[in-house]
């Protein structure tokens, strides 16, 4: 235990030092009267025996640093010193040290910002019992979603796990009619939180004996989470035992979730959870418990002690051809069942959870990870600058230091503490500047309908990141400097007149070329910012084949309360209603809206048309109601648009769009052709339909997308309509005032229909989410960039002229015009920008293909976009260097020789 002692007594010291110092002075001091008493005992003069102890004893100074480095840690005292030299260095110069700072608190801060959301999309793991053991199962890289049948199979069958568990979202409807108030619900397996290590914070947590189909013996129940009990109950402690009304049916609330507990899906927070044997209660008309095709859960898994995912998927892959078999959909066509019978179930480790924006923007976060990057490069090359401008002008402290015996070593170390200081002081205010950054992006990645629930409290790994990010910056910005200003010689540093020596041998080369690095990188980032801004222009005036403005869409949900066999009838005595309003200038209804993450495709069977490909006839469908393409500002290009007799008893008709009668019919006019549709859920049968018209091709999905082929059928001959549909309100005022008029007009008919609001328009920006996003932040990262570069070139401009000052004077005294003044400067300047300019194109053109992916109706290659970047950049450093040039012409000669 002696290193026990010793650690105890070196902490000791480092906060008792001064005490220390005095103890170790006084037993000095007694060493030495000891010694000379003993001198003086033997007859020896009083002086010479002082002088004789001293000599014996040795060097006071050498002993007590030799005491101290015995006693404690000299290189933290070392260190100490040099921090407190650091600040009061930055403290005599406060605006280089806030210049510095702010530059470094941006950098630093942007990159602390992404790498936040990163962190809590992809990395930080979930806050569950032992998470590294979690792995999901997938049949693919997209093939993460199950029925509940291979659920089942799997449930009863693996033994690759201690447990397993399947969970869905959905969303829960908290009212009894009116405009819908929503909550984020879960599906679960009964043993979702025993294998999730989940304690319950009040009551119970599920069973097996709950995740019955229809239902437990307990009745329909439901956990609740810590924010729903809170909000919705007021944290009241009897919450357990009480109802919670979900889509009209009332579930017993037998368990609150503990706060910490926020679901498996990192970017969204649940607020209900029931089981999935309930589903049958909530969805009467089909249930998705038998259903084969219905791929809406997923499903985890446990891993024993001492197996790894590797073996466990070995394990899946032996049980995945009889879980074929058992739950092979009987629909399928012939080559739909064979690819299903191949398929094969793996594990992949799931210790991070599921999160569909992390999945949505990662090419996104990753490129303005890249961005912020280049920024923060950006801003070290200009604090790297502005540190060789300080070596300059401490060129004498330096030298000083270096001849009176100070080592290079310990000069540079000193000039690195005060850089890592400048980074660390960089890094506490970019944590403050990420905590709001990141918050911003957040709320710029989430659409009106679904607002990030990210977790972006900093943990470890964050604080790592900074404190990576930190010390490499404070070494790439510090280091040129350091070895430069300490690799001069101390003669010519210390005569009267070296400065002009100086500035005629180096030129200042090193601040030059990272100059050039920085307009190289800024020409880079400005060019990014034009090929994503110009993505956004495009998205923005692409033809979308409709017209989203002033369209008002509701959608009405019966929750299966209305019998199917009514249902086209009464969607129709609404709609009607609808059109009556004030306001309303035309009203139509449809199963499906153009951009809503909604889709409906099935194969079309034109007569006399012969396939190319398994793909080739796939389609698009949609069910609306006549005058569906006036309301939606479309229009029909041939033919008739569908009409009140279109019913069930009536011949099925159909409207294909421009894209399908090419493809098809290759100019032959479509009009009364008849194409066939697989019956669903009859395998093998085919329903036939005529071609009563042509529409204008648009948008399905997404803006992005290629004209796609389209088919649309007649609300009215649905022969299994849903429970719910959406209309599309076209009208002449305020939404606020149609959707005001619209809930009183659609309760008369019946109050119980559950209504949702939205405007078209905003539906479409929801989709350029992560366009504009990457738009705006690299527009204001390109713009910051280019200021860094601007002041970067003016810094060394200014620096040059300052060092030439006794040659331009001597030029100027000698007649020389002061535009060739202004021109010998601006020549340099010239020279830098241009080498920064081509480095920076032939990095940019390097770079493109990394960014292929974001763009939409621009060239990665760009030379229109390139120029104009080049051009903003280059106008706008050339002023950064005219400034200090312009002010060197006018310098007062004798002035200025006189100062030299």
């Amino acid at each position: 235990m002696h290193w026990l002692g010793e650690l105890r007594r070196r902490i000791q010291f480092l906060f008792r030092n001064s005490q220390a110092d005095r103890d170790l002075a006084e037993e000095m001091r007694l060493h030495v009267e000891l010694r000379e008493a003993e001198r003086a005992g033997r007859g020896t003069p009083a002086q010479e025996a002082k002088a004789e102890a001293r000599r014996l004893f040795g060097n006071f100074t050498r002993l007590r640093e030799d005491g101290r480095d015995a006693w404690g840690w000299g290189w933290l005292e070392s260190l100490g010193q040099d921090l407190r030299y650091g600040i009061r260095t930055l403290l005599a110069n406060p605006g280089f040290a806030i210049t510095a700072v702010l530059s470094l608190a941006l950098g630093i801060g942007a990159n602390t910002a992404i790498f936040t959301i990163v962190n809590a999309e992809m990395l930080r793991s979930l806050p569950v019992e032992d998470p590294r053991q979690l792995v999901k199962l997938t049949t693919g890289p997209n093939g993460s979603a199950f029925t509940n049948p291979i659920w089942e199979q799997v449930r009863d069958h693996q033994q690759a796990f201690s447990g397993v568990l399947a969970f869905g979202t959905a969303r829960f409807d908290l009212t009894d009619g009116g405009e819908s108030r929503f909550a984020s619900g879960l599906w679960v397996s009964g043993e979702f939180f025993r294998v999730l290590g989940v304690a319950p914070l009040r009551g119970r947590m599920f069973t097996k004996a709950d995740d019955v189909h229809g239902g437990g013996s307990s009745g329909p129940v439901a956990v609740i989470s810590y924010g729903f009990w809170q909000r919705n109950f007021g944290g009241d402690e009897a919450v357990i035992g009480k109802t919670v009304r979900l889509d009209r049916h009332s579930f017993e609330i037998i368990g609150v979730a503990p706060p910490w507990f926020r679901g498996l899906d990192v970017d969204q927070s649940f607020d209900v959870a029931i089981p999935i044997g309930c589903e049958p209660i909530l969805h009467t008309d089909e249930s998705a418990l038998n259903h084969r095709a219905w791929w809406w859960l997923r499903i985890l898994g446990r891993l024993t002690p001492g197996t790894t995912s590797e073996q466990a998927s070995a394990q899946m892959m032996a049980l995945s051809p009889e879980i074929n078999r058992s739950t092979l959909p009987a629909d399928y066509s012939p080559e739909g069942k064979a690819r299903y019978l191949k398929r094969s179930v793996t594990a992949l480790p799931a210790a991070v959870g599921f999160s569909q924006s992390g999945t949505r923007y990662r090419t996104a976060l990753f490129t303005l990870m890249a961005i912020v990057g280049l920024v923060l490069l950006i801003a070290c090359a200009n604090i790297a600058n502005l540190l060789l401008a300080r070596a300059a002008a401490r060129r004498r402290e330096i030298s000083t230091r270096l001849a009176i015996g100070a080592g290079r070593s310990r000069v540079i170390r000193q000039l690195l503490t005060e850089s890592l200081l400048l980074s660390a002081l960089g890094a506490g205010f970019g944590l403050v500047f990420a905590r709001w950054g990141s918050t911003v992006l957040v709320r710029l990645l989430s659409t009106t309908n679904q607002i990030l629930e990210l977790d972006l409290t900093p943990d470890l790994r964050v604080l790592a990141f900074t404190a990576g990010v930190a010390l490499l910056t404070g070494i790439l910005f510090g280091v040129a400097p350091a070895f430069r200003a300490t690799g001069m010689s101390p003669n010519s540093a210390l005569k009267e007149n070296a400065r002009g020596t100086i500035a005629g041998s180096s030129r200042f080369r090193l601040g030059k070329a990272l100059v050039v690095a920085q307009v190289a990188l800024s020409l880079v980032l400005l060019a990014g910012a034009g090929l994503f801004l110009g993505t956004m222009r495009n998205l923005i005036a692409a033809p979308l084949g409709f017209d989203p403005h002033n369209v008002l869409l509701v959608h009405a949900d019966t929750l299966a309360k209305i019998p199917r066999a009514q249902r086209n009838e009464f969607f129709q005595t609404i709609l009607d209603r609808v059109r009556t309003l004030p306001g309303v200038i035309q009203a139509s209804s449809s199963l499906i809206t153009p951009v809503s993450n909604r889709t409906w495709d099935d194969d079309l069977y034109p007569e006399g048309y012969q396939p190319k490909s398994s793909s080739d006839t796939l389609a698009f469908f949609n069910r609306v109601s006549p005058q569906y393409f006036q309301a939606m500002g479309s229009r029909l290009l041939m033919g008739r648009d569908f009409a009140t007799s279109d019913t069930l008893g009536a011949p099925n008709v159909m409207i294909i769009n421009e894209s399908a009668a090419k493809r098809f019919f290759s100019g032959r006019n479509p009009i009364g052709k008849t194409i066939a549709v697989d019956r669903h859920g009859a395998p093998g049968m085919k329903d036939t339909y005529q071609v009563i018209g042509v529409s204008l091709d648009a948008k399905y999905q997404q803006i992005r997308e290629r004209a796609v082929l389209m088919a649309f059928l007649p609300m009215a001959q649905d022969p299994e309509p849903g429970a719910d549909m959406i209309l599309e309100i076209r009208h002449n005022g305020q939404a606020t005032a149609i959707a005001a008029a619209t809930r009183p007009a659609i309760a008369k008919i019946n109050p119980g229909i559950s209504l949702e609001f939205r405007n078209l328009e905003t539906q479409i920006d929801d989709s350029l989410i992560q366009e504009r996003a990457v738009a705006l932040l690299s527009a204001f990262f390109g713009a910051l960039a280019v200021l860094l570069a601007t002041v970067g070139l003016y810094g060394v401009t200014s620096y040059t002229v300052l060092r030439r000052q006794a040659e331009l004077g001597v030029r100027i005294a000698l007649g020389a015009p002061r535009n060739s003044v202004v021109w010998l400067v601006l020549r340099d300047v010239t020279v830098t920008l241009a080498l920064g300019l081509a480095l920076g194109i032939a990095v940019a053109f390097a770079a493109s293909k990394l960014v292929v992916s974001l763009l939409f109706g621009v060239q990665p290659t760009d030379l229109t976009t390139l120029m104009l970047a080049a051009l903003i950049l280059g106008s706008a450093t050339l002023i950064a260097g005219y400034l200090p040039a312009r002010r060197a012409s006018r310098l007062d000669p004798m002035a200025a020789l006189r100062d030299e």
